[in-house]
């Protein structure tokens, strides 16, 4: 019986709903999609859950369920997994903070809580920091960059939690919070000790940095502060071939992603011009998941594009559509260079409306691709409407069953 090499394609935010822009059509109704709708010529469609019906998914917490690893069980917060795409090397124990660069006056209300987005000292600032903090209260910290304002910051060392509020106030013109524990703990006060003396070294050294001194003269908001949220204890996961017997490639822009894959021992690849917004490389990311499919290390192969939850988020309709249309483009490009004898998943971690600019607990549609010898749903086209008349009714915990029993990879469960 022949194996079938696996293809995973997740575009962030897929799912929408009824838009009045679109004469009450969603994104994918609207967008032209040539190569999914010949794909349904041998696909199962429907509908899936990510976590459970109405829950409202967070991309971390979605992926690991798509990837079989139970949220519920496993999760610790988001800060580690972040850390861990930024290149991050992560021992059991540490704790990790997703960062942005900020701007905050002399009496530390933040003005600008992502210092502009656009952040080309990032690197250098990093650097400074892990040369003139290195630790404190006996706590090795580290710096990690991260794309456009975003940063890594993790604490290693004894007796920390990740029972502490965050530093972030989350609302411009708010004074940047003190961290407190949120349980009773020795470790919890302690840790969120060390965060308070950090965030007030992080001003010291990034107030006075020659890098901040030329962004204030060019007019850019100096990047004077880091705003922490989301402390996470690192906590291994299953590795995906432990538990699949399948050698994984995946390929990302997104920190969070990246992080996810490496956790559960993807390797990860990010190429040139790829990014985790709107404006990323659709040709380099297809042109990746061509070599990786036609390398005989990887059995499964996972592409992430970020560009459609970007523009939900923004609430651009019209290029939440282009989006989709990319999509659907470079899906032709990668079967008319791999063919077509492979299994394709194609759906979304969440739904991200574009009207409501947030994620919502909708259901978000599925797509899967057999070579041949399946009955396949009877539909018309690939979107939220159509899907709700095909066969799949899943929760992300079933997708990585269903890859492995459509690509005859699966092993029987009992005699």
């Amino acid at each position: 019986m022949k194996k079938y090499k696996i293809l995973l394609i997740i575009a962030d935010g897929l799912g929408d709903r009824q838009v009045k822009s679109l004469d009450n059509k969603t994104p994918l109704e609207v967008a032209d999609k040539p190569n999914i709708k010949e794909l349904l010529k041998s696909s199962l469609v429907g509908l899936m859950d990510p976590i459970g019906p109405g829950i409202v998914a967070g991309s971390d917490t979605s992926h690991m369920a798509i990837f079989g690893v139970d949220p519920h069980r496993y999760y610790r917060g988001r800060g580690a997994l972040e850390a861990l795409g930024t290149g991050a090397y992560l021992t059991e124990g540490d704790i990790a903070f997703r960062g942005n660069f900020a701007t905050v006056d002399e009496n530390m209300n933040v003005t600008d809580r992502r210092a502009g987005r656009k952040i080309d000292e990032g690197e250098q600032l990093v650097n400074e920091l892990n040369q003139k903090i290195g630790e404190i209260d006996g706590v090795k910290v580290t710096f990690y960059k991260a794309t456009e304002h975003r940063v890594a910051v993790v604490l290693s060392g004894k007796d920390l939690s990740d029972k502490i509020s965050d530093t972030d106030p989350h609302e411009v013109g708010r004074k940047i919070k003190e961290s407190i524990p949120l349980d009773n703990s020795i470790s919890a006060r302690r840790t969120a000790e060390i965060v308070n003396n950090l965030t007030k070294r992080i001003y010291d050294v990034l107030s006075t940095s020659i890098y901040n001194k030329n962004r204030i003269e060019r007019g850019e908001p100096p990047a004077n502060i880091i705003l922490l949220r989301g402390a996470s204890k690192f906590v291994e996961l299953p590795k995906l071939y432990n538990y699949t017997g399948l050698k994984g490639g995946a390929v990302s822009a997104t920190a969070l992603i990246k992080g996810v894959c490496k956790a559960i021992g993807m390797d990860v690849f990010t190429p040139k011009g790829a990014t985790g917004g709107i404006d990323t490389n659709y040709d380099a990311k297809a042109d990746k998941v061509i070599e990786l499919l036609k390398d005989d290390k990887y059995d499964f192969v996972f592409l992430h594009v970020k560009a459609t939850d970007a523009a939900s988020h923004d609430g651009k309709t019209e290029e939440k559509v282009k989006a989709i249309e990319k999509m659907d483009y470079i899906i032709g490009k990668i079967l008319n260079n791999v063919g077509r004898e492979i299994v394709i998943m194609f759906t979304g971690d969440h739904a991200t409306p574009v009207e409501l600019k947030e994620h919502s607990g909708d259901p978000v549609p599925v797509l899967l691709y057999v070579p041949d010898n399946i009955i396949p749903d009877n539909v018309s086209d690939f979107n939220e409407r159509e899907a709700r008349k095909g066969s799949l009714k899943i929760i992300g915990l079933d997708v990585m069953n269903l890859l492995l029993n459509y690509s005859n990879r699966a092993t029987k469960y009992g005699a």
